[in-house]
């Protein structure tokens, strides 16, 4: 079972990110759907993905996982020469997959109980393990600790940038997930038991969760 002790906050932030999506992300996100072209969307998400290499390569290591920390180093290596800065996956050809990891999973994996679910404004679905977790990436990822001689705001326009720009492309990506998601009878439980189960997943390195309780707080729709 899920646990959501402070659930009526949590559905007042679902309603609000919901208000948010709907009146500002996705009206971007379609705008930028419609200049941009899918080529251009793809070059855009693979470059944002070798830009959090250097987080997942941290995690890999701190989860004693030599094998996916030298995948994550070879991809990185790969994808930003061959790759031309990360905007082609070259590593792909070389049989070199990516994967997902950050410091809400190394905690999971040191032991650390997840704590409540919760739902943060704009943040969206997460518990505080993982609250605590993205602060940790943020101090692990170079680009927040790069200074720019003469320029001292760049990086943190760089890091706007870069959040704004992942937002719309993310948006785009799973509009039909959403979609989905929105025409569900209870859509906050459905994106609770999502966001678990795929946390769950994420911190087995992608194996199944053999785990029914994560299905148990699904209402009867009957």
């Amino acid at each position: 079972m899920i646990a959501d002790p402070y659930e009526g906050f949590n559905r007042q932030m679902f309603a609000f990110n919901n208000g948010v999506d709907r009146y500002a992300l996705a009206p971007a996100a379609n705008v930028y759907e419609t200049v941009t072209p899918s080529f251009a969307r793809d070059r855009v998400g693979d470059f944002l993905a070798n830009l959090k290499s250097p987080v997942i390569f941290v995690n890999d290591v701190l989860q004693a996982q030599p094998g996916r920390a030298s995948d994550t180093f070879f991809r990185f290596t790969l994808n930003t020469t061959i790759g031309l800065v990360g905007l082609w996956d070259a590593a792909h050809y070389f049989g070199l997959e990516g994967h997902t990891e950050d410091f809400g999973q190394t905690l999971a994996v040191w032991g650390v109980d997840s704590g409540p679910y919760l739902v943060m404004p704009i943040l969206g679905p997460t518990n505080p393990r993982d609250l605590l977790g993205s602060g940790v990436d943020v101090a692990f990822d170079p680009l927040n600790w790069t200074e720019f001689e003469g320029q001292p705001d760049l990086d943190d326009q760089i890091a706007m940038g870069r959040r704004v720009l992942g937002a719309l492309n993310a948006r785009v990506e799973f509009d039909d997930q959403i979609k989905t998601l929105n025409e569900q009878p209870e859509p906050y439980i459905a994106l609770r038991r999502i966001y678990s189960s795929q946390r769950q997943a994420d911190i087995r390195n992608g194996k199944p969760v053999d785990d029914a309780d994560a299905y148990e707080d699904l209402p009867d729709f009957d």
